[in-house]
């Protein structure tokens, strides 16, 4: 397995990660089965989210029976945009994941939240005073939440979330067929943040 810096997180990353989102069509124990054999090949980065149904509760469980929490970079993401909401979102995961720290906390998508059609529902809502960030910054400071990150699936969302700070990580679809995000993927090495490529195959 390769290994590569996550941008300037300080954690370096498989380049394969372990996508969550089809634990849904299988079951607990094909679950634990995926992990172990994800651990053994040198895999060491879990991506899941709060509205992949049961993929947080069993890639919990598994990673709790297989005694392998430590051994996993391991991230998820919701679509809060106040703070309250990203406060119970975020104690839903832990609970879920059966863990007491989270290494990457993302919003997911905020093309979806309500907004004007340009992509901007988390500049609008989350960022302000009020706002879910407010949420993982607290948590963050806390050890709870080790990094902060954002999924996207327009360019308007991808670069206007270069220019945030506080987001250290971004995850946006590039493959054979999807090469929208060429340009923002080389704007986000440049600024230092962790590159996430979704749907790679």
């Amino acid at each position: 397995m390769q290994y590569v810096d996550f941008g300037r997180t300080g954690l370096r990353v498989s380049r394969l990660g372990f996508g969550g989102i089809p634990v849904q069509r299988i079951d607990e124990p094909g679950t634990r089965a995926m992990l172990k054999a994800a651990h053994e090949a040198g895999i060491n980065y879990i991506d899941t989210a709060r509205a992949y149904t049961v993929s947080e509760e069993w890639i919990g469980q598994a990673l709790e029976e297989l005694g392998l929490r430590d051994e996993f970079i391991l991230a998820t993401k919701c679509r809060a945009l106040t703070k309250a909401e990203m406060e119970a979102e975020l104690a839903a995961s832990l609970k879920n994941l059966r863990t007491d720290y989270i290494d990457l906390y993302q919003f997911h998508n905020p093309a979806f939240c309500p907004k004007p059609g340009d992509g901007s529902g988390l500049y609008e809502a989350a960022l302000a005073p009020g706002g879910a960030m407010e949420a993982l910054l607290e948590a963050k400071a806390k050890g709870v939440v080790g990094h902060i990150g954002i999924t996207a699936h327009l360019s308007q969302t991808f670069e206007k979330a270069l220019k945030v700070d506080e987001i250290e990580t971004i995850m946006f679809p590039y493959n054979i067929v999807e090469q929208q995000g060429k340009e923002l993927i080389d704007r986000c090495a440049e600024k230092g943040k962790a590159f996430i490529d979704m749907k790679p195959l």
